[in-house]
């Protein structure tokens, strides 16, 4: 198990090492800019699941807790 430990500490170091020298160059700026636009994007449009998630169980819930019948699924 050590040993496990010890190759992933190293590649953790050696990816550290690549991403120090790629973030040096312009092109790794770019790169660098473009892994955050698309991160930002990730993240809003997780976000946006999230929130569309959390809508339809408090509409599941509400509904369930009135009474009043399920609303059919919305395609």
């Amino acid at each position: 198990m050590a040993n496990g430990n010890f190759f992933a500490f190293l590649a953790g170091v050696a990816t550290g090492a690549a991403l120090i020298i790629l973030a040096n160059t312009e092109k790794g700026e770019e790169v660098i800019d473009d892994l955050k636009e698309k991160g930002t994007e990730a993240f809003e449009n997780g976000r946006a699941a999230v929130l569309n998630g959390l809508d339809k169980l408090e509409d599941k819930l509400s509904d369930k807790l009135s009474g009043a019948a399920p609303k059919p699924e919305e395609a």
